[in-house]
């Protein structure tokens, strides 16, 4: 007659299976698919409480923000046919008075080269408008004082814009201090506004370093036009 054979469980299997056995029951008692631990929000990331963020978002005079936009952005793309215009759109202006313009999102190396051509007094683009002068209003990133001020028209929505995000970073690190960025409002597409104007109230609410890392957060939520995000803000 063959042998029955035993099979033992030893301490450290046990101690598995046990833990193995809690985890199911805390994913049946939260509903086998619900996160145990939620999600921070964005503006929880840098700080910023959910409750604070609704309440500086509900005291926004939408209608006056907008206006406000709107008029910097008509006068600061004056020189620029109205069917030319798109985001992102970025002035280079130069501690000489020279100001030339990016229209699109350009890699790093023709980047620089308008930067060169400002510094060096000939441009090949010259620029037309009539930007509003850098003020306390402003997000800047880099040297306030910086040889090189770059003021860019952006939108939270446009993956141009997100692109573009990385090589201006790229070319303010690597300046040395010698150029600036200046992110400046342009809402052109769906759900852009909700967005800044979240970004204004984190800016309003714990300061300008907080701004520039809501940004990266926001500009990485960008994924379709189709995703709802706003719950996320």
């Amino acid at each position: 007659m063959e042998e029955t054979k035993q099979f033992k469980i030893t301490t450290p299997v046990a101690i598995i299976i046990a833990g193995f056995l809690v985890m199911v029951g805390i994913l049946l008692t939260n509903g086998l698919g619900e996160r145990v631990v939620k999600e921070k929000t964005l503006s929880e990331q840098v700080g910023v409480s959910k409750d604070k963020l609704s309440q500086c978002l509900d005291e926004i005079d939408a209608e006056a923000l907008t206006k406000k936009i709107s008029t910097d952005v008509e006068n600061a793309m004056k020189g620029v046919p109205d069917d030319q215009r798109g985001t992102p759109y970025t002035i280079v202006i130069g501690s000489n008075g020279v100001k030339s313009e990016i229209r699109g999102s350009l890699d790093y190396d023709s980047v620089k080269k308008v930067i060169d051509e400002v510094i060096s007094g000939t441009v090949t683009q010259k620029y037309e408008g009539e930007v509003s002068a850098v003020n306390a209003d402003d997000h800047i990133l880099g040297n306030p004082n910086a040889q090189v001020v770059l003021i860019e028209y952006s939108d939270f929505e446009c993956p141009y814009c997100k692109k573009f995000q990385a090589t201006l970073n790229k070319i303010v690190t690597e300046s040395n201090g010698n150029v600036s960025w200046v992110y400046r409002h342009w809402p052109i597409h769906q759900n852009s506004f909700e967005k800044l104007a979240a970004a204004e109230c984190v800016a309003k609410i714990k300061g300008n370093d907080a701004f520039w890392k809501y940004s990266e957060l926001l500009f990485g939520l960008l994924k379709t036009s189709d995703d709802s995000t706003i719950d996320q803000l």
